[in-house]
């Protein structure tokens, strides 16, 4: 009896480290199942973060100017099939090409106004406002319009010259230079357009000074 005691115990004490044994193997299984898991998270986080990075890496000035005529090109094509749709586009894939702060900024030169912060905010917007509004009703007047690129070069300051030829208006075509310089975010964006010579800066400049004359400066803000 004694002797099937022992054996009993030596059972009971197998079937303990068993035991044990395998809930250390479902603990460590567990564990590792959790630290493949944490691993696995920490990688998605880091190429999740690395893709953001990449995403917002400054474009440089060659990709920049791709891109503008590809959007330019495409808004174009929109407004020969859905002209419903060029608003939208202008405001979403066109206007942010531009460096509207800079524009202002420059236009204001001319005339010496020192304008509070929201006046000059009311001011950018309305120039903004201005811009997209003419380039809308450039649009609408013709139905093939496309833009073709000719050249870049370097000019003062750091800035991109770009020279298009815009197909559509007339039979042998109209050139135009879209200035690019590297904006206080860093990226490449319009800072002024020439067409035959006369800029677009210049244009609201002589347009800021003869209203300024006229109706002073709250009237030529109302009435740009």
């Amino acid at each position: 009896m004694r002797r099937l005691n022992v054996i009993l115990v030596a059972f009971l004490l197998s079937l303990s480290v068993t035991s044990f044994a395998q809930e250390e193997l479902v603990n460590t299984q567990s564990n590792n199942t959790v630290s493949n898991a944490n691993a696995n998270a920490k990688v998605e986080e880091v190429e999740e973060v690395a893709n953001i990075v990449k995403q917002k890496k400054v474009a440089g000035p060659v990709q920049t100017i791709q891109r503008a005529i590809v959007k330019l090109n495409q808004l174009t094509t929109v407004a020969n099939y859905t002209p419903q749709l060029v608003g939208t586009l202008v405001e979403t894939e066109v206007a942010p090409l531009f460096d509207f702060d800079h524009i202002a900024n420059e236009i204001l030169l001319v005339s010496s106004l020192q304008l509070g912060a929201e006046e000059k905010a009311f001011f950018t917007n309305k120039i903004k406002h201005s811009i997209v509004s003419s380039l809308l009703s450039k649009l609408s007047q013709t139905r093939s319009t496309s833009f073709q690129f000719i050249s870049a070069r370097p000019i003062i300051g750091g800035a991109i010259a770009l020279k298009l030829k815009v197909n559509g208006y007339y039979s042998y075509g109209m050139f135009l230079d879209l200035i690019f310089h590297k904006a206080a975010d860093k990226q490449w964006k319009i800072a002024d357009v020439v067409l035959n010579n006369d800029s677009l800066i210049n244009y609201y400049q002589k347009m800021v000074l003869i209203k300024l004359r006229r109706y002073g400066v709250y009237g030529m803000l109302g009435k740009l």
